[in-house]
């Protein structure tokens, strides 16, 4: 049962970045515990290994490998690899409807159909008239600070806990490191 689903990853062409990371962004490779794995940026790629599977082959777990570069000069890409156990990880999900491997976070933000109906009524000063008419201030929705962001509280009829996909281009089965010497 487990990787019945064909993940084939769909990247477009000729848009944006580097043409070899575009065409490799074009696969249905599929992420197997213990094989490398290889992050595709603008131009440049980022080695990590699989760390973990689902049961269903739906999510996966990499984590950063160590590289140390030994090429000789400029544009001499080489690496060598090892494992990394105090790596960044990375979870990542498969979703079908996008085509695309994407890390999964989660946020909570004023419920949106209020968002629209109070900004398209008053503007800017949207949240200041929807929480005066609840009786509440941006203090009384903000949870924490972290990173130069604000965390919302989670309030009944106010806020909601939203799923966020941030979709990541990926290669399984191969580690490679990679900068782009132009840059």
């Amino acid at each position: 049962m487990k990787n019945e689903i064909e993940k084939r990853q769909s990247r477009k062409v000729g848009v944006a970045g580097g043409f070899i990371n575009q065409m490799m962004g074009n696969n249905s490779s599929i992420p197997i515990v213990g094989e490398g794995a290889t992050i595709l940026g603008y131009s440049d790629r980022q080695a990590y290994q699989v760390i973990e599977v689902s049961d269903d082959g739906l999510s996966c777990v990499i984590q950063e490998m160590n590289t140390k570069f030994v090429g000789e000069s400029y544009g001499d890409e080489r690496y060598e690899y090892s494992d990394n156990s105090e790596g960044h990880t990375l979870t990542l999900e498969w979703n079908a409807k996008k085509s695309c491997w994407g890390e999964v976070s989660y946020s909570v933000d004023v419920i949106k159909s209020l968002e629209k109906k109070y900004y398209k009524e008053y503007g800017y000063g949207w949240l200041d008239i929807l929480l005066s008419e609840r009786g509440l201030t941006y203090d009384d929705i903000v949870e924490g600070e972290g990173e130069g962001m604000f965390y919302h509280k989670l309030i009944d009829g106010l806020t909601k806990k939203y799923k966020n996909f941030s979709r990541t281009s990926i290669i399984f089965g191969v580690a490679e490191q990679y900068r782009d010497p132009s840059f």
